[in-house]
């Protein structure tokens, strides 16, 4: 009867767990199933201007040219010695990566992470930013074109009597075994020095739906067969990450329309579902994303703060990084316009929609986990509602004011369902080893009693 009653356990626990997300790990902050990141080198509004930003609804503080910070980001000379070419196209490293040493890049490799991560057991997000060359053949192209040329010519230097297709097969394989070997063990080094950090790489996965954003009325935000075939192909780099690290940086062309909102759910749905398909737990994907519109300084609409960061907190997201470079945060009309959007609609949309994640969780998944939207295509998002909350201002400090009701919780278990934190699964995210134990101990207790009764 025991035996039954724990089959019969068993198999509800597998039916539940069938309808409900990959576990993922816990959040870097226990009470913070989305993570929002400051990553703007905007120090200098305060000290060069007097012009002082509210970053209070960031968790994580972190000019990217600062080091030991809870967020760090190594650029192409910040680890190790990474192969590519400059802007001049000149060679460095080796220019591609079958010239460049893995060894000496490997060996080199702690001298980045002790500069940048001084605290070697400091958990955190930790990001490479090596955007010079793709792994995967086919997507060097444009300004990339040059690490196909200059493979070929490699190839045929040893070989010149090979025809042009014996080139480029061998060329192609050398590349591409190369760049793994690179990626991987760059992350498998900066993994085993750093292991409480979360690793991966910017833009993968990369959906290149920006192609044809021109064209509005056409535009669906689709990903191409490009972002297909990468996130088909790099298998072993999902696997080896700990963490995604998508960018979902918003072209004007696209302002406050419906290509916006597609483009951004394209790019993140991909991201979520990369995430998913690996060994072990679902890897928690961070999007990067801007205050304002790509390579502008006109901030995003209201409309747009939804289509960003609304849309990739209700797909389930574990953290949104405001990121910007020099030039983003340079001068004193930009930090005036930093301030004001912070103290605005920038500061108070993300106030609503991460307290809103936050109300969710617990009321969904017992705080053991994120919300995600049951139907990704749907336009349902982690917003509060204003008839029971408020953001309000005292004193230049933005609050949360209000509780939850009856139809705020109804609308929850309408539209959401749960990504439950290792080791917490079911429906609910309430079961965890640890409560199935006591359960089965209890059971056993009970049964026993009750036989105990039916003895004479």
């Amino acid at each position: 009867m025991i035996h039954w009653r724990s089959f019969m356990v068993a198999a509800f626990l597998v039916g539940t767990f069938g309808q409900v997300l990959k576990q993922t790990s816990k959040p870097i902050i226990s009470s913070k199933p989305v993570l929002l990141a400051w990553n703007l080198p905007s120090q200098g509004c305060s000290s060069n201007y007097s012009v002082n930003l509210n970053l209070q609804m960031f968790d994580v503080v972190a000019p990217p040219n600062k080091v030991g910070q809870q967020l760090a980001i190594f650029y192409n000379s910040r680890l190790g010695l990474y192969p590519y070419y400059n802007s001049q196209n000149q060679s460095v490293n080796g220019g591609i990566p079958q010239a460049g040493s893995l060894s000496n890049h490997l060996a080199q490799m702690p001298v980045g992470l002790n500069k940048y991560i001084p605290d070697a057991q400091s958990p955190g997000l930790a990001v490479i930013d090596w955007e010079s060359w793709n792994p995967l053949w086919n997507l060097n192209f444009g300004a990339k074109a040059i690490y196909q040329t200059n493979s070929i010519n490699l190839v045929k230097s040893a070989n010149p009597s090979w025809s042009q297709s014996q080139l480029t097969q061998q060329a192609k394989q050398d590349f591409e075994k190369a760049a793994r070997e690179f990626m991987q063990q760059t992350l498998i080094t900066a993994e085993n020095l750093c292991p409480n950090r979360l690793w991966g790489f910017y833009l993968f996965p990369d959906c290149y739906n920006y192609l044809n954003i021109g064209n509005q009325q056409s535009y669906t935000g689709v990903c191409t067969s490009n972002g297909i075939a990468e996130s088909n192909q790099l298998g072993w780099l999902w696997q080896q990450s700990t963490a995604l690290y998508p960018s979902i940086y918003l072209n004007q062309l696209l302002a406050s329309t419906e290509g916006a909102r597609q483009f951004v759910r394209n790019r993140v749905k991909l991201a979520m579902s990369v995430a998913s398909n690996v060994s072990g737990l679902a890897r928690p994907v961070f999007v990067y994303s801007q205050p304002v519109y790509e390579t502008t300084q006109q901030l995003l609409s209201q409309t747009d703060l939804i289509y960003t960061i609304g849309e990739s907190v209700a797909l389930g997201v574990a953290g949104v990084v405001l990121w910007g470079g020099t030039t983003d945060a340079a001068g004193l009309s930009v930090c005036k316009l930093f301030q004001s959007n912070l103290q605005g609609a920038l500061g108070q949309y993300l106030l609503n929609v991460s307290t809103a994640a936050e109300q969710c969780s617990k009321t969904l998944c017992n705080g053991n986990g994120r919300c995600v939207r049951l139907n990704s295509d749907s336009n349902t998002y982690l917003h509060l509602n204003p008839n029971s909350f408020q953001v309000t201002q005292t004193g230049g400090t933005l609050q949360v004011m209000g509780t939850l009701s009856a139809a705020d919780k109804a609308g929850f278990q309408a539209n959401f369902r749960c990504q439950c934190y290792n080791p917490y699964s079911g429906t609910s995210c309430s079961f965890s080893p640890k409560s199935s134990a006591s359960t089965a101990l209890c059971t056993s207790l009970v049964l026993g009693l009750f036989l105990l009764v039916l003895v004479p």
